[in-house]
């Protein structure tokens, strides 16, 4: 079997210390461009590739931002982990997509798990509806966000959208048109957006002097 070759192979090739190797892989902008260049076509040569273990327990965090969503198969979290990737991609980091499947326990799994690989934050979308899970996570000093989900800024950090707002918004479109009955179509009404969402339209049908059950519902 191969030897593995190691940042010291590398810095002993090149004619460098294992500093100026280290540098080079993390800190470029530190080394000379002529230095830089040699030490790369060492790497190369070699077929040397860093390890992320060693970094991680020198730095103590990874260079992999997690993500943790509700259902891998709704386009709502498709596009959202596309947006993570793509950002984290810019920050030269990593994205480990995670699906809890609305389980609370699955969720506090992959949690314990992010804790483990020491991931450098955390997008979730929380199934636990008590909040226990999220707030065990938070005495690991991780960062993370919700993401649509609104929750109180003494709670953490949150992106959502303003679903009461979007539908009024629908609502008030269509009486616009002449329409004097609208049915809602909604989701299972345990999750907060569709409450909202009724929330919202309903608001809209008052504002217009109209009746609260001039809103159908279909669930």
């Amino acid at each position: 079997m191969a030897q593995t070759v190691g940042i010291k192979d590398v810095a002993r090739r090149a004619g460098v210390s294992v500093g100026t190797v280290s540098n080079v892989l993390n800190r470029p902008e530190k080394v000379s461009e002529p230095t830089r260049v040699r030490v790369r076509a060492v790497i190369d040569e070699l077929g040397f590739v860093r390890s992320e273990s060693a970094r991680q327990l020198r730095v103590g965090t990874s260079r992999i931002l997690a993500v943790l969503v509700l259902d891998m198969t709704n386009p709502f979290f498709v596009a959202m982990a596309r947006g993570a990737e793509r950002a984290a991609r810019e920050a030269g980091l990593g994205v480990m997509l995670c699906n809890s499947a609305g389980s609370a326990s699955e969720e506090a799994e992959y949690l314990s798990l992010f804790a483990e690989q020491r991931v450098r934050g955390v997008l979730l979308t929380p199934a636990d509806a008590t909040g226990r899970n999220v707030r065990e996570f938070a005495r690991r000093h991780i960062p993370y966000v919700h993401v649509d989900r609104a929750v109180p800024t003494a709670e953490g950090c949150s992106v959502s959208v303003d679903d009461v707002t979007g539908g009024a918004l629908a609502v008030r479109h269509l009486l616009a048109a002449g329409h004097r009955s609208v049915t809602y179509v909604s989701g299972p009404m345990d999750l907060p957006q569709c409450r909202d969402r009724r929330t919202g339209a309903l608001a809209a049908l008052r504002e217009a002097g109209l009746p609260g059950d001039a809103l159908g519902h279909l669930e």
